[in-house]
């Protein structure tokens, strides 16, 4: 029964969440409202259309901001801190796998947690892998890979992303 409970509680997030919530047809306050239902941890209104959320790891601090089609796996922990902010097409993933053999390369789940600064900006299209933390004050830009943790009012670019510049 547990297993059934659970998965039923699964279907339930899906549809208020990643059905419903994320339509362009529903306002932010309303989407708000049916993040919380659904007990998502927030405590911003200011998610646009099209985002989806994987898991339940996912802690949103005051006067975060993600665009469209913000893409984020919370299967581990992720923090975004207050006033961060998430472009279009964003990917945070907690989630990976280890190498395995040669008959199946994707091995065992692995999972890290992650956290953004407050008052950091990801660019479009930008990838942020599982472990990393980004500092306070950062950029991180449009289409970088970020893989390794970032540390505080640096801007970030690049595959994987560099450290480019110091910010005041």
């Amino acid at each position: 029964m547990p297993k059934l409970k659970s998965a039923l509680s699964l279907i339930v997030w899906n549809v208020l969440v990643n059905t419903i919530g994320k339509s362009a047809l529903i306002p932010q306050k309303v989407r708000y409202i049916l993040y919380k239902l659904a007990g998502m941890r927030t405590d911003t209104a200011n998610i646009r259309s099209g985002c989806v959320f994987r898991g339940k790891g996912l802690v949103l601090e005051k006067g975060v901001i993600l665009n469209h089609n913000v893409f984020i796996d919370s299967w581990e922990r992720v923090i975004i801190k207050e006033n961060a902010g998430l472009a279009f097409d964003v990917m945070i993933c907690t989630s990976s796998h280890k190498i395995a053999d040669t008959y199946r390369r994707a091995g065992e789940s692995d999972r890290k947690p992650i956290t953004i600064g407050r008052g950091c900006w990801v660019g479009a299209r930008a990838t942020v892998l599982p472990g990393v933390t980004i500092g306070d004050g950062c950029m991180i830009a449009a289409g970088a890979v970020v893989v390794n943790d970032c540390e505080p009012n640096g801007l970030y670019a690049g595959v994987p992303a560099k450290r480019i510049k110091d910010l005041d």
